[in-house]
């Protein structure tokens, strides 16, 4: 997908691209099963976009899984109009048990901004690299004061802190702090939902409009959450990342994107047999739940649901694991900086991925 393409089917309003997600997060007694704080989410792209997991282990710091976002075409990321580093995590858990997961936020252009603002991915990374607890990357948040592009976030941690803050050009806000003394859950989709930023939405991404996907996605995972208040865990956790209802809806409604549907576990489509070249279709390519208090990151490649497309045009969806396998941290001796690819993104575990995996029988199938 070019840029000017993008900028076409916006009206220019807005020029970052990241992921389209739904985010989801609980901690405390009442509300997760043993009171552990969770964190899960669903990568929203095209579905030449893919993502692959890999353990980063820097020099002389701690390291961190997470994944990364890649470009199966000739045209890098950057050439297609992505706002992405090379390199950057998009979810991740570190070796401190802090964890955190984002969706990117459709942010008005008309409006004066902060130009000078640190790009998400440095921050990202010193979040990964340097903090050990949503505490630490809330201060690390607010030192900052505003972040490019813009994106809600999802923090949990090893002691069972939960927050959702939302930063960009315009400020940066936290939500929501729960912990286990003060239990809850937070839910976030691609728009801003503080008072303090609600303002600076484009116009079709507002909550409000019922045509965009944010508040069928968002209603729908506050209804199943709150119907399994005190049961969710990373089991349960997966089943709502792979629920289907509004997918009866067209996605060529949906005025954020067209041909992205409106369900959690997103099957967007433009009902064709081959994948088009502009106006790409959008759906979900992985899933991902963090266990901060086991340090386990559970990734399930393509739909989480393992239904196989129905379109030409949901291409590699048919590799799709239909199941969240865990992926833990091994010791190394090395004082070198390390990348390790635990998943490709064609949807292989490689023998570093095998190894990692706490017990590999604890895969949790859903759907």
């Amino acid at each position: 997908m070019q840029s000017k393409d993008l900028e076409r089917r916006r009206g220019g309003e807005m020029k970052h691209r990241a992921m389209g997600c739904f985010l989801i997060g609980v901690t405390g007694p009442g509300f997760s099963t043993h009171g552990d704080a969770l964190i899960g989410s669903v990568s929203d792209d095209p579905y030449d976009v893919r993502t692959f997991l890999r353990a980063v282990k820097p020099a002389g710091s701690q390291g961190h899984i997470g994944t990364e976002l890649v470009s199966t075409t000739e045209h890098t990321l950057v050439e297609r109009g992505y706002f992405v580093d090379p390199g950057e995590t998009t979810r991740g858990l570190n070796e401190s048990g802090l964890a955190f997961t984002c969706a990117m936020i459709f942010e008005k252009e008309t409006a004066e901004r902060t130009l000078d603002a640190p790009s998400f991915s440095d921050l990202s990374r010193k979040m990964m690299t340097n903090c050990k607890t949503v505490v630490d990357a809330i201060d690390l948040f607010r030192s900052a004061g505003a972040c490019t592009p813009p994106f809600s976030v999802l923090l949990a941690d090893a002691r069972g802190d939960l927050a959702h803050l939302e930063a960009g050009t315009f400020g940066m806000n936290v939500n929501h702090h729960y912990s286990q003394q003060n239990p809850g859950m937070v839910y976030a989709v691609n728009c801003y939902l503080s008072q303090k930023l609600v303002n600076y939405n484009a116009a079709n991404a507002v909550i409000q409009n019922t045509q965009n996907n944010n508040l069928a996605r968002r209603q729908r995972g506050e209804q199943l959450a709150q119907g399994l208040r005190g049961k969710l865990d990373v089991a349960s956790l997966g089943r709502i990342l792979s629920d289907h209802a509004n997918r009866e809806r067209d996605p060529m409604d949906n005025p954020l994107l067209e041909a992205w549907g409106y369900s959690i576990c997103n099957h967007g489509t433009r009902r064709q047999e081959t994948y088009p070249h502009e106006n790409l279709p959008w759906g979900t390519v992985s899933a991902e739940i963090m266990q901060p208090s086991e340090k386990l990151f559970w990734y399930a490649y393509g739909w989480a649901c393992g239904q196989p497309p129905e379109y030409g045009d949901q291409i590699y969806q048919e590799k799709s694991w239909g199941k969240f396998v865990p992926f833990g941290f091994r010791a190394s001796d090395s004082g070198n900086e390390e990348i390790t690819v635990l998943a490709t993104a064609g949807g292989e575990i490689t023998p570093a991925g095998l190894r990692s995996q706490a017990d590999r029988k604890r895969a949790t199938r859903v759907g």
